[in-house]
C-alpha cells in the first residue's frame, strides 16, 4: 500500500520525534485491506450475477454421493464427459455445463505457470508447513518432497500424496500451462477434468494428470429435458479433497458463477448419516452465499436414493433433519429426494421444485446480493474515511522542519524581493531615460524610415506592376467601362490598403522592442533565482508564470504581473492605424484635406491615353503624400515603443514588488515567501535539500491522503 510506505518513510525522518512517530500509523491497515478486498469481491460477484444470461446450479458432494450421476441425468452426458466412480473422487476441475442445440465441445481455460504455482502448489505447501515456495516450474520440478511419515497428521497425508502426484506427473501437463484456452471434443475431455481411474493407476507406471493444468472447463451440449435453454450446471470438485486454501478458492468462485447449490448426499451402507465433513462442506458453501439472508435459498440438500437403498435413505434423512434442520422439515434447508440414476426422477423431484423455488426467490436473492454489496461498500468507505481522518489529525500536529528553516526561508524571501527590486529598478530607470528623452529614438526612426522607403519604392515602381502594365490596364478598363470611374476607385482602394499593410511591417519592430524588454526583465530575475528558470524572454516568463500558479502555494498578484507583461502588445493596425487613417484620404478623387478638413477636388480626366497617364501621376503624387504624412505623424507621435515598454515594465515592477493585500493575494511580501517555500531547493540549491526531505515525505503523505479521500468521495457519489 503506497500510503503505508510513505508513512514508514516519514516516521524514519530524524525530525520526527518518537512520540509523534507512534501516531503516524494505520493500526487497522490489515483489517482495511481485508475489508477492501471483500468489498471488491462482492462487487465483482454482483457484476457477474447480473451480467450472466443463465440460471446456474452448482452441484457439490463428496466421492460416491452420486453428484456426477445427477449431472449426467440433467445434461445427457455420459462417463466420457462427466465421469463417475464407485470408490474414488472423480471430478478434478470445476466444469460449467450449458445447453446448446448445436455445439458439442469443451472449452478449457488453462493455468499459466504462475497461476498454477500460486493457486495449486503454494496452498499445499502452506497447509503442509513446507516453508520453501517454488517460484518457477523448474524450482517445482527440482523440489524434493518427503514421503509420509508415521508422525504426520493423518489429515495431511492425502494432501502430501496429491502434492507428490502433481510433482511426479509434471511431465504430462507442463506443456499445457500456457494461460490460454483449448477447445476439445467431448469424447476427449475426460483426461482434462477427471482424476485417473483405479485401473489407470494399476496398469500405467507414469500416470498422466493433464487436469492439473486446467482452471475450469465450459461444456456445451444438448440437454435432454425441454425448457432448459437458460440453465447452466456447474460441476464442483469434491470438497474436502484438496488443500484448505485451494478449497476456499473454489468456494469463493461460486459467488461469481452460481445462483444455487445442490449438495448431494447418498445413502450408503455404513455411512447413512450426516458427518462432520458434511457440516464443514455446508459451512464452506455458506461463505459462498454472501449477503443472501436465507441459507436455504442458496443451498438445497439432495438425498440420492438409488433403487434398493430405500431402507438406508430413511434413517439418513432423519439424521440429516435432526442435524441440519433442528428436527423440523424445511426449517433451514429444503431436502429433495431423488434417484440420481433416473433422469425422469431428477427432473420431477429436483429440477422442477428447484426452478419453482428460484422463480420466487431468485429476484429476492438478487436484491439481497446488491444491497449487501452496497452496504459493504458504504461500510468500507466509512472505515477508510475514519482512518484517514485520524491520520490527518496526527499529520497536522507534525512539524518536519524547525523554526530556523521557516525563518531562513522568510529571510531569504525578503532578500530575494529586495535584490529583484534593485535590479528591476535599474532597468526601469534606463527605460525612463529613453522614454523621456527629447531626442528621437534612433532605432525607431530607422524602422519608420525603412518602411517609408519601402512604400516609396513600391509607389515609384508602378504600384507593384510597373508603369507600362498599369497604363495598359487603365486603357483596357476605360474602353470596357466607357469611363474611368471604376478603375480610379479600385486603384485608390488598392493603394490605401497596400500602404497600410506595408506600414504594418512596423509590428516586427514593436514586437522586437517588447521582447527585448521581456528579455531584460528575465535576465534580472534569472540572476537571482538559482536554477529555477532557464531560457530567456517570453519563454522564461512563461515558466515563471507556471511556477507562480502553483495550486498549493499560489502567488496571484505576481502571476498577474508576469502574465500582464507576456500579454503586452503594440500593433500598428490596432493602436496606430486608426489614428493615422485620415492621412490616406488623399487617395480619393474628391476628399477633405486631413490637415484643415477643407474639400479638395481631384483631377479632371479624359478617357484616353493622356488621361490614363495623368491619373497615374496623380496616384503617385497622392500616394507619396499619404506615406509622407503617415511617416511624419509616426515620428511626431505621442506614443513610441520605448514609452510603451517603459510604462509596462514600471507597472510590472510595481505589482511584482510592491502590491498590497487585495482579493486572493496576501500581498507581494507574503507571495515571495510562498514562492520561496515552494521552490526553495531550486532558488537556493543545496541550502534546504536535507531539511526539505522531511517536507517531501510529509507532503507525500498529505497528497496520498487527499487522493484517497477524493477517490472515496467519488465512489460514494457514483454509488
Amino acid at each position: 500500500m503506497e500510503l503505508a510506505r510513505a508513512l514508514d518513510l516519514l516516521r524514519e525522518h530524524p525530525s520526527i520525534d518518537t512520540d509523534m512517530a507512534s501516531t503516524l500509523t494505520l493500526p487497522q491497515i490489515a483489517e482495511l485491506r481485508s475489508q477492501i478486498a471483500l468489498t471488491i469481491e462482492q462487487l465483482t460477484a454482483v457484476e457477474a450475477r447480473f451480467s450472466r444470461d443463465t440460471v446456474n446450479i452448482g452441484v457439490s458432494g463428496s466421492a460416491r454421493m452420486g453428484k456426477s450421476t445427477l449431472l449426467q441425468s440433467v445434461s445427457g452426458l455420459d462417463d466420457r464427459q462427466v465421469p463417475t466412480g464407485r470408490d474414488l473422487p472423480v471430478t478434478a476441475v470445476r466444469s460449467r455445463i450449458y445447453h446448446s442445440a448445436t455445439a458439442r465441445r469443451a472449452i478449457l481455460k488453462l493455468h499459466s505457470r504462475e497461476s498454477f504455482l500460486n493457486e495449486i502448489i503454494h496452498p499445499y505447501h502452506q497447509e503442509l508447513g513446507i516453508a520453501e515456495l517454488p517460484r518457477t516450474i523448474d524450482e517445482f520440478r527440482n523440489h524434493q518432497y518427503p514421503a509420509a511419515t508415521p508422525d504426520l497428521d493423518p489429515d495431511l497425508v492425502p494432501l502430501l500424496r496429491r502434492l507428490r502426484e502433481a510433482h511426479e506427473a509434471l511431465w504430462s501437463y507442463e506443456k499445457d500451462l500456457t494461460g490460454g484456452e483449448m477447445t476439445v471434443d467431448l469424447d476427449e475431455v475426460r483426461q482434462f477434468i477427471a482424476y485417473p481411474t483405479h485401473e489407470d493407476k494399476s496398469t500405467v507406471t507414469a500416470v498422466a494428470r493433464r487436469y492439473l493444468a486446467v482452471r475450469d472447463a465450459r461444456i456445451d451440449c444438448a440437454f435432454p429435458h425441454p425448457g432448459v435453454e437458460h440453465l447452466g450446471i456447474v460441476d464442483l470438485p469434491g470438497l474436502g479433497e484438496i488443500a484448505l486454501e485451494a478449497e476456499e478458492h473454489h468456494v469463493r468462485g461460486l459467488q461469481h458463477e452460481v445462483d444455487v447449490v445442490l449438495l448431494v448426499k447418498r445413502a450408503l451402507e455404513g455411512a447413512a448419516y450426516w458427518t462432520a465433513a458434511d457440516g464443514r462442506t455446508l459451512k464452506l458453501l455458506d461463505r459462498a452465499r454472501g449477503p443472501i439472508a436465507n441459507r436455504g435459498d442458496f443451498v438445497f440438500l439432495v438425498v440420492n436414493t438409488p433403487v434398493g437403498a430405500e431402507s438406508l435413505a430413511e434413517p439418513m434423512r432423519a439424521h440429516m433433519m435432526e442435524n441440519v434442520n433442528d428436527g423440523h422439515p424445511g426449517k433451514f434447508f429444503t431436502m429433495l429426494d431423488t434417484n440420481a440414476d433416473d433422469p425422469d426422477s431428477v427432473r420431477a423431484s429436483v429440477l422442477t421444485p428447484l426452478l419453482h423455488a428460484l422463480a420466487t426467490r431468485l429476484p429476492i436473492m438478487d436484491s439481497e446480493y446488491l444491497s449487501g454489496a452496497e452496504e459493504s461498500a458504504s461500510s468500507t468507505r466509512a472505515s477508510l474515511t475514519s482512518a484517514l481522518g485520524d491520520l490527518q489529525e496526527a499529520i497536522r500536529g507534525i512539524r518536519t522542519t524547525g523554526v530556523d528553516e521557516i525563518e531562513s526561508i522568510q529571510d531569504n524571501a525578503a532578500k530575494l524581493r529586495k535584490k529583484l527590486a534593485v535590479g528591476l529598478k535599474k532597468l526601469v530607470r534606463r527605460l525612463r531615460v529613453r522614454a523621456m528623452s527629447e531626442d528621437d529614438d534612433p532605432e525607431y526612426v530607422t524602422a519608420i524610415t525603412d518602411v517609408y522607403n519601402n512604400v516609396s519604392t513600391w509607389i515609384d515602381g508602378g504600384f507593384g506592376v510597373g508603369e507600362e502594365a498599369w497604363l495598359e490596364e487603365a486603357m483596357e478598363t476605360f474602353d470596357a467601362e466607357e469611363g474611368f470611374g471604376k478603375f480610379t476607385d479600385d486603384n485608390f482602394n488598392h493603394i490605401r490598403v497596400e500602404i497600410a499593410r506595408r506600414f504594418a511591417e512596423l509590428d516586427k519592430f514593436y514586437s522586437g522592442q517588447i521582447e527585448d524588454a521581456r528579455r531584460e526583465v528575465g535576465l534580472v530575475i534569472r540572476t537571482h533565482t538559482g536554477v529555477l528558470l532557464d531560457g530567456e524572454g517570453s519563454s522564461l516568463l512563461r515558466d515563471l508564470a507556471e511556477c507562480l500558479d502553483n495550486p498549493r502555494l499560489p502567488c496571484p498578484a505576481m502571476h498577474a504581473a508576469v502574465t500582464g507583461l507576456l500579454d503586452l502588445r503594440m500593433e500598428y493596425r490596432n493602436h496606430l492605424h486608426p489614428r493615422l487613417r485620415p492621412h490616406l484620404d488623399y487617395l480619393q478623387m474628391a476628399h477633405r484635406d486631413p490637415r484643415d478638413g477643407e474639400p479638395t477636388r481631384g483631377v479632371d480626366l479624359m478617357a484616353d491615353e493622356e488621361g490614363a497617364h495623368t491619373f497615374y501621376k496623380h496616384c503617385q503624387k497622392m500616394a507619396h503624400k499619404s506615406a509622407y504624412e503617415i511617416r511624419k505623424a509616426l515620428l511626431q507621435g505621442e506614443v513610441t515603443p520605448v514609452q510603451v515598454t517603459y510604462a509596462a515594465v514600471e507597472h510590472f515592477v510595481d505589482v511584482l514588488i510592491r502590491s498590497g493585500k487585495s482579493g486572493d493575494s496576501p500581498g507581494s511580501i507574503r507571495e515571495f515567501e510562498r514562492l520561496a517555500r515552494a521552490y526553495r531547493n531550486e532558488i537556493w540549491p543545496g541550502v534546504y535539500q536535507g531539511i526539505a526531505e522531511g517536507n517531501v515525505r510529509h507532503d507525500r503523505v498529505i497528497t496520498l491522503i487527499e487522493t484517497l479521500q477524493k477517490k472515496i468521495d467519488e465512489a460514494g457519489r457514483a454509488a
